[in-house]
């Protein structure tokens, strides 16, 4: 595999489930607190990252791996001068679970340094490239085997009232309902029935970042949906809630590390065009 030392970019694959695939340096981003609404796999080739996800400091240099099941909130930024360079696919929470039953519930390793892994990673970035459909589905299936049955436990028994988390994933569908707007603390309250300073102090603990950050990357997650169709940036940006452009501009880059216009022309691009300069 040879990334390329350049900036990152990226490619949403709707002929695999809507895999999300980066690649490329991060020379000195720092990633926020954030989750994925799936399994992230980063598999390293240059440089390291420093990678914090529940309360411990993590490093991955080359030839390892990073996994962080869905929705676990982590932030990384670079360990090393020249930051980092790296692929990483994340593998939406609605393909783990068809490929096995409470796919989308586990905990793992979080650095993995396993040669059949790293081979199996290796293979299914390969066929993106040049293999047809089902070579890739393979691909994508032979990691998920190895991977759940290596480096997966089951997670603990829930340590949260039913109230509480009745009262968060209340707050998230109407969240994830409402991506074009700008909602408040006070319609949060009303519809979980739930004091507002509780509700964020809730809310918080248990997913791991606040209402406002969970909201934000998942209107961010929307707009590279709309971008990877050939949405205009100002269109997804309206659709998406921000006040303008070069709001969602700002939120999409500090994120992702990548610019929305990037990713939107890489996606009018032939997908093996753009995909020969990632992997």
């Amino acid at each position: 595999m040879a990334i390329h030392d350049a900036v990152p970019r990226g490619l949403k694959l709707h002929q695999l489930g809507d895999v999300e695939l980066v690649a490329g340096r991060f020379r000195n981003h720092v990633l926020p607190r954030h989750s994925h609404d799936g399994l992230m796999l980063s598999l390293f080739s240059d440089g390291a990252q420093a990678l914090r996800y529940r309360g411990v400091d993590h490093c991955a240099d080359a030839g390892k791996i990073v996994a962080v099941p869905p929705d676990e909130a982590h932030s990384a930024e670079p360990a090393a001068e020249g930051g980092w360079c790296y692929a990483t696919i994340t593998i939406p929470s609605k393909v783990l679970e068809q490929h096995r039953p409470d796919g989308a519930r586990f905990l793992c390793d979080t650095v993995i340094s396993d040669e059949t892994t790293g081979h199996l990673f290796r293979c299914l970035l390969g066929s993106m490239n040049t293999g047809s459909n089902l070579q890739q589905e393979q691909a994508l299936f032979d990691l998920l085997d190895n991977f759940f049955a290596r480096h997966t436990r089951l997670p603990p028994a829930a340590s949260h009232s039913t109230a509480e988390l009745r009262a968060v994933e209340t707050c998230k569908a109407y969240l994830a309902a409402h991506l074009d707007r700008n909602v408040t603390l006070a319609d949060l309250a009303a519809v979980a029935r739930v004091d507002r300073f509780l509700l964020v102090r809730c809310f918080t603990r248990i997913v791991g970042i606040s209402p406002h950050a969970w909201h934000l990357q998942r209107r961010l997650q929307h707009s590279l949906a709309l971008l990877s169709k050939g949405e205009a940036v100002a269109d997804a940006a309206l659709a998406t809630g921000f006040a303008d452009q070069a709001h969602m501009t700002r939120a999409f880059k500090r994120l992702t590390g990548m610019t929305p216009g990037r990713f939107r022309k890489d996606h009018l691009m032939h997908p093996s065009s753009v995909l020969r300069t990632l992997v």
